[in-house]
């Protein structure tokens, strides 16, 4: 299964409609290729975090992987999870400025 990318312009509405400033937390579900999270994280520098979950755990490591190589990786939580079995709730967050979900069959 493949993953859509998402474009600059897309991105910029999405981080824009869902108020994403620096400081904030963000929880998303479907990292896919790590375009949008990446975006994200650079929206929330630098005392933000996103928290991002991806199913597929090839594209849970490669987005692992290029977070750490662009430096990010002290703003992001990565994890391998299948929301729809297993939800979204983690320890490193109580409540969350906003919410992307990007899910196979929402």
């Amino acid at each position: 299964m493949r993953t859509q990318i998402l474009y600059r312009a897309d991105i910029s509405m999405i981080i824009g409609n869902l108020n994403i400033r620096p400081g904030s937390i963000v929880v998303e579900a479907g990292t896919g290729s790590a375009s949008l999270s990446i975006s994200i994280i650079r929206s929330l520098l630098p005392h933000g975090k996103l928290f991002t979950f991806e199913f597929n755990p090839g594209r849970a490591e490669e987005a692992k992987n290029e977070f750490i190589q662009l430096g990010l990786e002290n703003n992001v939580v990565s994890e391998c999870r299948d929301v729809l079995e297993n939800g979204f709730s983690h320890a490193g967050y109580t409540e969350a400025d906003a919410v992307f979900l990007d899910l196979p069959c929402p």
